[in-house]
């Protein structure tokens, strides 16, 4: 992350198919092949509720895996519970990670961090 104009942090690109092309010609390679593993997205991604109150999480999946959706798991139920559509409910006081996994690639997975307060 970086900052941008107004002292806010800004992602940080990175091109790791260009990476990758540059070390395969400075090895004399002549494979330009590059697949990048893809990667799973969560708006918002982290959040903290009151006990009652609910959370909608939005994936962002590559779009040919997109159309199967996700799973949502819960790592505590006494804190939060999940809904099959990405609602997240705090039931209990305490942290949580909820775990967002692709329907299509269970390899694609990544936590959801929830806080949630009396």
């Amino acid at each position: 992350m970086r900052l941008n104009s107004t002292g806010l942090l800004r992602p940080i690109q990175i091109s790791i198919a260009g990476a990758a092309l540059a070390v395969a010609r400075a090895c004399g390679s002549d494979s330009t092949t590059v697949t990048p593993n893809p990667e799973i997205g969560l708006i918002p991604t982290s959040a903290t509720i009151s006990v009652g109150d609910s959370v909608k999480i939005t994936v962002v999946l590559p779009p040919a895996l997109s159309g199967a959706g996700a799973t949502y798991v819960s790592g505590n139920t006494a804190i939060a519970i999940t809904r099959t559509n990405g609602w997240v409910i705090g039931v209990g006081r305490g942290n949580t990670n909820i775990a967002v996994t692709s329907v299509a690639d269970t390899r694609l997975t990544t936590p959801f961090s929830l806080s949630v307060t009396p």
